[in-house]
């Protein structure tokens, strides 16, 4: 019986693992042939296929690390989406660009960037209860990461705006002096680092029923 529930799991890992590297990889060849390849830059559209490697090597440490580090700027992004699908709302901002940018693209290719902002974070947070283990560091690895990303956003700079790091993508987040610096430090401490103790307490009452 224990090995059958440990073969189903490894399945489901596989498949979600293989799915989303499958789903980012088109959404990255369809920045490369129809947009501009430097949105790969985005932490959406090249954090999918880090978590399907995670997943299929089976490291929690890194799967947990990108699903902390995307999870809110992705929610921000999928809840203007609903927004302006359901009720036809653009919030003030720059958010029209986070639509149309998303949406750019020929056919079906719009139907997978939809799939990739709507299905990564859902998908991953199932990946991190199939492995059921706690990483208490892993915003260690978000911060690696964002450590990592920021000389190419500094690189290509403001006018890209990647990842909203030069200024605020909604007017709802106040454009504070030093912004670049404040939305790095306040996203790791206020947002990523708390989420890993949830994520670590959601797994632990798991493990104690």
């Amino acid at each position: 019986m224990k090995k059958e529930a440990e073969k189903k799991k490894n399945f489901w890992l596989n498949f979600i693992g293989i799915f989303l590297i499958v789903m980012g990889l088109i959404r990255i060849m369809q920045l490369i042939l129809f947009v501009q390849p430097i949105h790969i830059l985005w932490l959406c559209n090249h954090i999918i296929v880090l978590i399907g490697i995670s997943i299929l090597f089976r490291s929690s440490f890194w799967l947990t690390a990108e699903f902390i580090f995307l999870f809110f700027g992705q929610l921000v992004w999928v809840v203007v989406l609903l927004l302006f699908f359901i009720f036809g709302i653009v919030l003030p901002g720059n958010s029209a660009y986070l639509i149309y940018g998303t949406l750019e693209g020929l056919g079906f290719l719009n139907w997978v960037a939809l799939l990739v902002h709507f299905l990564t974070l859902p998908l991953a947070f199932i990946a991190i209860l199939l492995l059921n283990k706690e990483e208490k560091f892993a915003w260690k690895g978000s911060v690696l990461h964002g450590l990592v990303l920021v000389p190419f956003i500094l690189f290509f700079g403001s006018f890209y705006n990647l990842n909203c790091f030069y200024k605020p993508c909604l007017e709802v987040i106040p454009n504070v002096p030093l912004y670049p610096l404040f939305v790095f430090i306040t996203y790791f401490l206020i947002l990523v680092i708390p989420l890993n103790y949830l994520v670590n307490w959601i797994i632990r009452k798991r493990n104690k029923k």
